[in-house]
């Protein structure tokens, strides 16, 4: 069967229906490995996880968004196994060609994993879809284990110790959190946890899974074993190059774009978590896992599949909410030579803002619990790159308005 649009987008994520929405007067079809219309996903470590919102409420449009016009057609469940770049045609898992004269990837990533003997028993869950978050919301007993200390493993922790689960969290580096705070940071919110009854184990490895069908217990490398009614693996993604790889497309650490987020393919696009990108900001290339990042590379692509030539230009922030505080960054927390702590830095009710200098330029933040305000004006001032090596009192002080600094 054969299939012809202007306008092919490969991926229901954030970043592929973002791009829809912006070509939604075009004639496009999307292609999703999933079963699903395109729905958000922060929601399957919290608040849908934790049962505070229904099915429906996670779901970007209703079904007849999508049913109502000719011009778009979703098909569901399918997957494009390669891309003819000269050509321009895409071959599907069914055996359909669809012809097109633009098209992007937003492909996303899948869960990375452990290929640790016992991890086929039941129980073992990963976390990036509708369907596992409510493969893991089926689960009734009171010990979970979380394997990893990254963004969804401490999200998860926080809304199963929420739910009266009592959950250890395994990680395998010295500190949780390690690719978005330092350690001081990371020590604070670790405590913080740990009031709310969240174990830990750091510097520690996973050796295997026991169990009878069922998994019972998770043995460490170091010889500890921990009770387990059902175990979340979260280390990490991995970014689903396979497309771009097999159509011969430019991929290292995720697909390779120019600064219109074109590809090294002729209009071939790519936007997302799968996308490597010179992120100005930061000054370096790096592939970007952030919602609002995917949400404007989508449009972006878009924007100049039909026509524009709008560069990338976009500080990407990242936030997450576990307890009852909420946390949000900006710009880059790990290359630094000072930094000022403006707030409440305590496991007690903390209220603060770490912010990052090199420089005298502010590189990054870290915040928990801080206004909009103080927060955007962070944000022009990582982008502005202002020398404020003599404003260091006026960062420290929350009296001041860090507005003016850009003044």
């Amino acid at each position: 069967m054969e299939k012809f649009t202007d306008y092919l987008i490969i991926g229901s994520g954030v970043a592929g229906y973002h791009a829809l929405k912006q070509l939604e007067n075009e004639n496009v079809i999307m292609v999703t490995s999933d079963k699903y219309y395109p729905y958000d996903r922060p929601p399957l470590s919290k608040e849908y996880l934790r049962g505070k919102i229904d099915r429906n409420s996670i779901f970007f449009e209703k079904p007849n968004y999508y049913t109502k016009g000719e011009n778009i057609r979703i098909i569901l469940n399918t997957s494009v196994e390669k891309i003819n770049v000269k050509e321009k045609e895409a071959e599907l898992s069914d055996g359909t060609v669809i012809h097109f004269d633009k098209a992007l990837i937003a492909t996303g990533g899948r869960p990375r994993k452990l290929k640790l003997p016992g991890e086929e028993l039941e129980g073992i869950h990963y976390l990036r879809t509708l369907d596992e978050c409510d493969s893991l919301k089926q689960e009734k007993g009171k010990e979970a284990v979380i394997i990893g200390g990254g963004f969804i493993g401490i999200e998860v922790a926080s809304s199963l110790t929420m739910l009266g689960v009592k959950t250890t969290v395994i990680e395998v580096k010295s500190y949780i959190w390690n690719t978005l705070v330092d350690e001081k940071i990371s020590r604070l919110i670790q405590s913080y946890f740990e009031k709310h009854g969240v174990n830990f184990v750091l510097n520690e490895g996973v050796k295997e899974f026991v169990g009878d069908k069922r998994v019972s217990k998770v043995i460490t490398e170091g010889g500890k074993t921990l009770n387990a009614d059902f175990v979340l693996i979260a280390i990490g993604i991995v970014p689903n190059i396979e497309i771009a790889q097999k159509s011969g497309i430019e991929v290292d650490n995720g697909i390779i774009a120019n600064e219109y987020l074109e590809t090294s393919a002729k209009d071939i696009y790519v936007a997302g978590d799968v996308a490597n990108i010179y992120d100005p900001a930061i000054g370096k290339r790096r592939r970007i896992e952030h919602w609002n990042n995917a949400e404007y590379t989508g449009k972006l692509a878009a924007k100049n599949m039909l026509g524009k030539r709008e560069k990338y230009n976009f500080l990407s922030t990242i936030w997450s909410d576990i307890f009852d505080l909420h946390i949000e960054s900006g710009g880059d927390t790990m290359d630094y030579d000072e930094y000022i702590i403006r707030g409440n830095f305590s496991v007690d009710n903390p209220n603060f803002n770490v912010i990052y200098l090199k420089g005298g330029v502010i590189k990054g933040y870290v915040a928990i619990n801080r206004d909009y305000e103080e927060l955007s004006a962070l944000n022009k001032l990582i982008v502005s790159k202002v020398d404020v090596s003599n404003k260091k009192n006026e960062l420290k002080d929350e009296k001041y308005d860090l507005s003016k600094l850009s003044l």
